[in-house]
């Protein structure tokens, strides 16, 4: 009962039945209707025949000797009509077959009382004596001679009711075989409106369930058909939708997943919906998944009711520092098309770089300032001096002029190297480069810096390759590189030491280890020693006429030759220096 074409099928043939039913019936009606009518035109006929025939005829007490008349009638056939002369008393006086009975139907006293009249009588209701069948009574009264005499026609109903039978059992086959053929005919019809309906829910399941690679083929132009080819329309469109729209959530969840910005995104209830991977790593000690909306603000240092409280225009930000990240956190809430907001975003940015740089930006300027006010103090007050009267004294101002030149010469060395980190930054020149070779640079630098060495009688002991070691690069810069190295391992080595340089090469490398005698540098420290301005121990690196800015110069020159430097330390053991300059290939 479930199936649409059952139902088809069943509601037709109802109606077929109904309709034949009630077609039927009224049928019959109209067939019983008019045998009645036409039996009672038979029977009027009749009882003018015994009005003529007999009862003008022969007197009262010969009635019965009318034999031709009753003979014709056949009294004695039940499917003839019979026919009879009854008194007023209901008696019949004739024929002698029913001589002696008494009558009281409907139709004998409606004679009885002067009236002719018809009337279809029930099972033994109007004869006695009689067996019980049902009769079409006819009675009209007669006088002759002053005398009335009722004359009574009647015939049984057995043929009424088997032309009716007969009729029925026409009727009944009628609806039979009308049933069956609509039951055929609307199969087929229900097929054709069923079967496309079938294949519409099929491919509609398989729409929704994510196939869209079939289509309906349309066998028709009409309605169905039409909807068919809208049908098609519809889940092509819907396919290219969701395509587009697929694409777009990939290329969203890509875009998400793959930026340098966390982003965390709650809906009204302050449940977690989306985490990207920025985010699980910007708060890695965290479990996000646990932190609701209000956790996670208090934790960034929002105030919850006011983000509450943001309009989906506006927008709230915080940085959160931790032991390693400067986070600046955005909140902001959005909105459905009903204005009621339906979540919150925040948007997590790594701000540790640029707040790094700031620092050191701070820092750089303010070793700068302490790096001139220094000697510009120290020249400000012995020039003061001077002026004041010291000049008189040779002595004194030969020695406050020294310490002049000294600052002067400090301020010199200060400016020079700001002005190479200066050009290295802006890369204001190309670096012009050449194949030089690295020994012969390396021996140059040794004997430039021993000459630092004989004054703190120390050795610098050179283990170098025995063939020439070509590399690109401005022999100027890297004769800078090493020369800096160099003296930095001379200036922090005791007297009486040796500073060994050794130069090892490899399939794509060489390298160049100079190691000094020194106090070595705290592991703490070591992340830090190539930074601008930036001294393990500052107050022995001014004594000893530093900047600073030695290591940082050097880093930058190996890194604009493609090369790398690294130190190794240990307290107390003193510092490796490591160079790495790239071979140069023909």
């Amino acid at each position: 009962m479930n199936s649409i074409k059952v139902k088809l099928m069943l509601i037709c043939a109802a109606v077929v039945l109904i309709v034949m039913i009630i077609s039927g019936t009224v049928m019959l009606w109209n067939t019983r209707e008019m045998e009645i009518a036409r039996t009672e035109d038979q029977l009027r006929s009749m009882a003018d025949i015994i009005n003529d025939d007999v009862v003008q005829q022969f007197d009262r007490d010969s009635f019965h000797l009318a034999n031709a008349t009753w003979s014709v009638l056949g009294q004695e056939d039940e499917y003839r009509v019979q026919g009879m002369i009854i008194s007023e008393a209901g008696i019949v006086i004739a024929p002698v077959a029913l001589r002696g009975l008494r009558f009281n139907n409907q139709a004998v006293l409606a004679a009885i009382a002067g009236q002719e009249h018809v009337a279809v009588g029930r099972p033994g209701s109007d004869i006695v004596g009689t067996g019980r069948q049902e009769w079409i009574n006819f009675a009209m009264p007669v006088t002759r001679d002053g005398e009335t005499f009722i004359i009574h026609t009647r015939t049984t109903t057995q043929f009424l009711n088997e032309s009716l039978a007969n009729t029925a059992l026409i009727l009944v086959v009628m609806v039979l075989v009308s049933i069956v053929l609509t039951l055929v005919l609307w199969f087929f019809l229900a097929n054709m409106i069923t079967v496309p309906i079938v294949n519409l829910t099929r491919h509609t399941k398989a729409i929704a369930s994510g196939d869209f690679s079939s289509k309906i083929s349309a066998k028709s132009n009409d309605e169905i058909g039409q909807l068919t080819h809208n049908f098609n329309d519809m889940a092509q469109g819907l396919h290219d939708s969701l395509m587009s729209i697929t694409s777009e959530k990939n290329k969203s969840i890509a875009i998400l997943q793959n930026t340098s910005h966390g982003v965390l995104a709650y809906d009204a209830a302050g449940n977690l919906t989306h985490a990207n991977n920025a985010s699980t790593e910007l708060l890695s000690g965290l479990d996000l998944q646990h932190y609701n909306l209000q956790a996670i603000l208090e934790f960034l240092g929002f105030e919850p009711q006011d983000i509450y409280s943001l309009q989906p225009e506006e927008m709230r930000e915080v940085i959160y520092q931790d032991k390693e990240h400067f986070i600046q956190a955005f909140v902001t809430s959005y909105a459905s098309q009903s204005a009621k907001v339906d979540g919150y975003i925040i948007v997590l940015q790594d701000v540790s770089n640029q707040m790094n740089l700031d620092n050191m930006r701070k820092e750089f300027v303010a070793n700068v300032s302490h790096e001139l006010r220094t000697p510009l103090t120290s020249i400000l007050t012995y020039a003061e001096t001077l002026m004041d009267g010291a000049m008189e004294d040779p002595e004194t101002a030969k020695s406050f002029l020294k310490v002049i030149d000294e600052e002067a010469q400090r301020m010199k060395y200060l400016v020079s190297d700001l002005l190479e980190l200066s050009r290295i930054d802006s890369n204001q020149a190309a670096l012009e480069v050449d194949v030089v070779d690295l020994v012969a640079l390396l021996r140059l630098a040794v004997r430039q810096c021993q000459v630092l060495a004989n004054h703190k009688q120390q050795t610098i002991a050179l283990d170098t390759l025995t063939v020439p070691c070509f590399i690109e690069a401005n022999a100027s810069r890297i004769n800078q590189v090493i020369s800096n190295i160099l003296s930095n391992a001379v200036k922090y080595s005791p007297e009486n030491t040796t500073i060994h340089v050794t130069m090892e090469t490899t399939e794509k490398y060489y390298r160049i280890f100079i190691k000094d005698q020194g106090m070595g540098i705290p592991p703490e420290s070591m992340p830090r020693i190539f930074e601008r301005f930036y001294r393990v121990d500052k107050a022995r690196a001014r004594a000893m006429g530093g900047t600073g800015l030695g290591l940082a110069i050097v880093k930058e020159i190996m890194e604009e030759h493609g090369g790398t430097v690294h130190a190794t330390s240990q307290l107390g053991e003193g510092t490796t220096m490591v160079l790495r300059f790239n071979k140069y290939s023909e």
